[in-house]
């Protein structure tokens, strides 16, 4: 995979890091965790791209047609563990500038809807996260 040393999503040499809950989903092409219990709620994923690279078009006909099917996977798997009602999907790489993308899970009770839902602090119980992680991987392994 091509590697941009500067970045802090690339993996490092030798290999990826190990997030401390371990991996949602991990293949050639793409990486995803639970976000960190601090500033997302439980189920909330980042998927993160395993090469280095920024934007939608500069994907890989591979990496193109793996990231669909990917997404439908884990809008499953996240509407089932968590109950959500909808599964919004965010990817700005303003920040990082590494392809990565968020899954939030809203639901049906969560007061707030689309944008505002997405600019609301977040954040959760530690517990409730790894509960959730737990949750997603079972469904994926289901599906």
């Amino acid at each position: 995979m091509t590697a941009n040393s500067d970045c802090p999503y690339c993996p490092p040499e030798g290999g990826d890091q190990e997030p401390i809950d371990g991996w949602i989903h991990r293949d050639e092409h793409w990486l995803v965790a639970q976000g960190p219990a601090e500033t997302t709620m439980p189920g909330a994923l980042k998927i993160t791209s395993r090469r280095h690279f920024i934007d939608f078009a500069e994907m890989t006909p591979p990496e193109a047609a793996s990231f669909g099917p990917l997404l439908t996977r884990l809008d499953a798997a996240l509407r089932q563990a968590t109950d959500a009602e909808r599964v919004h999907l965010v990817s700005t790489r303003d920040r990082v500038q590494h392809f990565h993308a968020w899954l939030y899970p809203r639901p049906a009770s969560h007061p707030l809807r689309g944008t505002d839902f997405l600019a609301a602090p977040q954040h959760s119980d530690p517990a409730d996260a790894e509960r959730a992680a737990h949750a997603i991987r079972r469904h994926l392994t289901a599906q």
